[in-house]
């Protein structure tokens, strides 16, 4: 199978390296691409030193919305069966990746979580996002009836049906990545499943939720949760 890992990136120089390093080392059979969302500091340069091929948005999108939609319409055109979303901040650990990429590959799943919550071993992430986090795995097992721990987690893998999906036949807007992205993911007719990984504290750099945006995350959240209910009949319908 082809498997592709993407890596997703703003203004990270100071940790993709490492990052990048570390997938190197422990490659079990995949390909790498960066996904630059607009980075102005020395990331493509750092790339092109390690051989590692840059998809590279010319501006920010604002958010991690525009690299999900990148690497899942890379994917597909490049025609590979399971693409992993890898953070470049060093939180991910690349020994970990065979967790979440084994049952796609052996058929037992379309769409793969790394979860920190369900051992509670490694980095928790901070008191204020794991209340959000906590909120939203809830709200979405109480409307789905799978059970989510981490809805969040950028630690994630998918096979060749939700590649197409979303690489192809979806069409609509994604304004809320993870929330909005995983409900679309169970009502378009796949199966998700999580996994417990370890993940570390950021090596460097900042995170993107500051203040504002984790106030922010809550508000948003429900408002895109309550778009993709009126969505879930048009969403079945584009699979059937």
């Amino acid at each position: 199978m082809k498997i592709l890992v993407s890596v997703i990136s703003y203004n990270e120089e100071a940790s993709i390296e490492g990052t990048l390093k570390d997938l190197i080392a422990n490659n079990c059979g995949y390909d790498i691409v960066v996904i630059d969302n607009g980075s102005n500091d020395t990331t493509q340069e750092i790339c092109a030193r390690l051989s590692i091929p840059v998809i590279r948005h010319c501006v920010n999108t604002g958010g991690s919305v525009g690299t999900l939609l990148s690497y899942f319409a890379f994917a597909y055109a490049m025609n590979y069966d399971i693409l992993c979303q890898f953070d470049s901040d060093g939180q991910h650990i690349a020994a970990e990746l065979p967790k979440i990429i084994e049952p796609i590959r052996n058929g037992e799943v379309d769409c793969m979580i790394g979860s920190r919550f369900i051992n509670n071993e490694g980095f928790q992430s901070t008191i204020l996002r794991r209340l959000g986090i906590r909120l939203f795995s809830r709200l979405f097992t109480s409307v789905t009836g799978c059970p989510l721990t981490d809805i969040t987690s950028g630690f994630r893998a998918y096979g060749r049906g939700v590649i197409e999906f979303f690489g192809h036949t979806y069409r609509d807007p994604i304004y809320d990545s993870m929330n909005q992205f995983l409900l679309l993911t169970f009502f378009a007719g796949f199966s998700i499943r999580e996994t417990p990984v370890l993940m570390r504290s950021r090596r460097a750099g900042a995170s993107e939720f500051t203040l504002f945006r984790s106030i922010a995350f809550p508000v948003k959240g429900i408002v895109t949760f309550i778009a993709c209910l009126l969505q879930r009949r048009k969403v079945a319908a584009m699979r059937s």
